[in-house]
């Protein structure tokens, strides 16, 4: 299984973990990223850290989000992607209630995703 694969894989099965948690706060429009450290087995290695403000006010969606992480962990899931947990000890979730996710699942910022893999491809010698 490819690089590409784990983290498309990895990205869907945690918004899909997540969304039935999440309880978008009335009335908010700020954007949250939400940093989880992960175990091996999907559970969470310590609490959520939300990651500095996206826009003026996150409070409220990233306590909500912290609290649908939370809430969902353990993510048992991941597990068959054991061999490539350094791709996924570290993931970064973004949290948008200005797009409307009623009928989708939230999203994991491809680019933090992409980035934290980039440190991992084998650079040619």
């Amino acid at each position: 299984m490819g690089r590409a694969d784990v983290q498309r894989d990895v990205g869907d099965y945690l918004m899909k973990a997540i969304q039935p948690c999440w309880n978008q706060p009335a009335n908010t429009h700020s954007i949250a990223r939400v940093q989880i450290r992960l175990n091996k087995d999907g559970s969470l290695a310590g609490p959520p850290k939300v990651l500095g403000p996206v826009t003026s006010q996150p409070d409220k969606v990233a306590e909500a989000a912290a609290r649908a992480i939370t809430r969902c962990a353990p993510f048992p899931g991941l597990t068959p992607y054991a061999a490539h947990y350094d791709l996924w000890r570290d993931v970064i979730l973004t949290f948008n209630p200005a797009e409307d996710t009623s009928d989708q699942p939230l999203g994991v910022d491809e680019k933090d995703l992409e980035k934290l893999l980039e440190k991992y491809r084998k650079k040619p010698d």
